[in-house]
């Protein structure tokens, strides 16, 4: 299959998804405008199940989840996993690339396209309405389904274990399925396109930092 045919993502966003995105919108709006009863409505009902069941399993966290991803175990002419001395920077990159990666990309999943948020803005939504945003770590059950589906992550297009650095050139914004998801998978293996191959589509999206100065 040539690379115009490939599919984007492991997963089409359902229409749920954008639904969930316009109520936490509107949420952090009625905060703003100090409407703290709407406020936490909103976030309660962005809570969404059936935005819940489009992440997981698909992110996770079982390798037996995420092998169900894998299209193509043994690509040919596909990367191969190289040994820790190989690997020429930290797995993780550096605060100045995270920026430069987020100006690039915006606040938008470069693989699937759906709005993303980061987990700063989470935390703190979560400290203002603890009642209507659940998220316990390492319980995928007790997470809100809105925030743990637009998390924003820094995927690795060619994996960290296959040699790829942690620089500007190959990393992406994406979202939590698509970067957990794909794991230490290639694109290849997945069979999705480069996402490096598409300009990033500028968005209006500011990822909720709006509510960051309060």
């Amino acid at each position: 299959m040539t690379e115009e045919l490939l599919p984007h993502s492991i997963k089409q966003p359902i229409p749920a998804i954008f639904e969930a995105w316009d109520l936490l919108n509107r949420a952090v709006d009625a905060h703003l405008a100090g409407d703290t009863k709407s406020a936490e409505e909103l976030f309660r009902e962005a809570d969404m199940p059936e935005v819940w069941h489009w992440v997981n399993p698909a992110w996770g966290p079982s390798p037996r989840d995420l092998a169900l991803n894998v299209k193509v175990w043994h690509p040919v002419g596909d990367t191969r996993a190289v040994p820790k001395s190989a690997r020429l920077t930290p797995r993780h990159p550096s605060l100045s690339v995270k920026a430069a990666v987020r100006a690039r990309d915006g606040y938008r999943c470069r693989y699937c396209g759906i709005p993303v948020v980061g987990a700063e803005i989470r935390k703190l939504a979560r400290q203002l309405y603890p009642d209507a945003i659940r998220w316990q770590d390492n319980k995928d059950s007790e997470q809100h389904a809105a925030f743990q589906c637009f998390w924003l992550q820094y995927d690795h297009v060619v994996p960290y274990s296959h040699g790829g650095p942690s620089t500007e050139s190959n990393l992406v914004v994406t979202c939590a399925l698509c970067n957990f998801g794909k794991d230490e998978h290639t694109i290849k293996q997945l069979e999705i396109s480069d996402p490096r191959l598409r300009p990033p589509v500028p968005v209006a999206w500011d990822g909720l930092e709006r509510l960051r100065p309060l």
